[in-house]
């Protein structure tokens, strides 16, 4: 009589276990189904993860262009001329992206809704930048991964030497970005590369550093800038960064990119496993419950 009562006991108990996991299993596979579908909108083009640029700076002299659709379009061709192609690249990072500031020509607090890691692109690194530590790099960041700077589409001098750097080292090309306080430009084999300006220029930086009028016909269109252009060739430049800080950025970069999937697809298949136990569980309760044939 005991034993009846205790297995009567435990048949409801088993039966809510069962019907416990399932639903958890059920809100845990959707809730990362969603969480997978935020994920992925961004990487699959269903949304946009940075606001676009104002008019003004899209439609001025150093607005968009051409987009840049394939990345694989800004790696030289088998039988290019070096010089030739570093022209090409040169005028087409310049011609789709936008060079564009709230404020003057420095970032300020303003341009952080542009210049932050998007919660879409990265949710990960836009968690990070509310930290302290991170808050002064992530807030205003530079994307070394082209794809997804040119995806962002906008960015001054430094991000778009960024991409014509990451571009060249990609194919084992040399090239250096050098700096002053009023630009960024790459050097390579002798050239110099302004994706800034779209203005390519066929001499050494040293030279020009000698002689800054070098730079007079190749930045004609520019007559108003001309002389901060000038007075930025004349300086001693620095060099921004080693290949090897830009590999470890890249690596960082796309550290990154992998972890943002794990969270989600754990938290789906782990809301599988749960549900898959309880159909088991309350399968396996209904077969015990079910009259052996006599």
């Amino acid at each position: 009589m005991n034993d009846a009562i205790e297995i009567r006991d435990q048949r409801p108990r088993a039966s809510l276990l069962a019907a416990l996991l399932r639903s958890l299993g059920l809100f845990l596979a959707g809730a990362g189904t969603a969480f997978l579908f935020f994920v992925s909108a961004y990487p699959l083009g269903l949304i946009k993860a940075y606001p676009a640029p104002p008019a003004a700076a899209a439609e001025g002299p150093l607005g968009f262009e051409q987009r840049v659709e394939d990345v694989d379009d800004l790696y030289r061709g088998p039988d290019e001329p070096m010089q030739a192609y570093l022209d090409r690249l040169t005028k087409a990072v310049a011609a789709g992206v936008v060079h564009y500031w709230t404020e003057g020509d420095s970032w300020a607090a303003a341009d952080t809704r542009y210049t932050r890691i998007s919660v879409f692109d990265n949710y990960l690194l836009w968690m990070l930048s509310f930290q302290p530590q991170y808050r002064e790099n992530l807030q205003n960041y530079e994307f070394v991964t082209p794809r997804k700077a040119l995806d962002r589409g906008y960015g001054f001098c430094s991000q778009v030497s960024k991409i014509v750097y990451s571009v060249l080292a990609d194919q084992g090309i040399d090239a250096t970005i050098y700096s002053v306080p009023e630009h960024t430009v790459v050097e390579s084999n002798g050239n110099v590369l302004d994706s800034d300006y779209g203005v390519f220029v066929p001499h050494p930086l040293v030279d020009i550093q000698q002689d800054p009028s070098i730079i007079d016909s190749y930045y004609a269109q520019f007559g108003s800038m001309l002389p901060l252009l000038k007075k930025a060739y004349g300086q001693s430049w620095r060099q921004l960064g080693t290949a090897q800080d830009f590999d470890n950025v890249r690596a960082y970069e796309a550290k990154f990119e992998r972890l943002k999937w794990a969270p989600p697809l754990m938290v789906l298949a782990m809301g599988v496993l749960l549900a898959a136990a309880g159909m088991l569980l309350q399968r396996r309760r209904q077969a015990r419950l079910m009259p052996v044939p006599r």
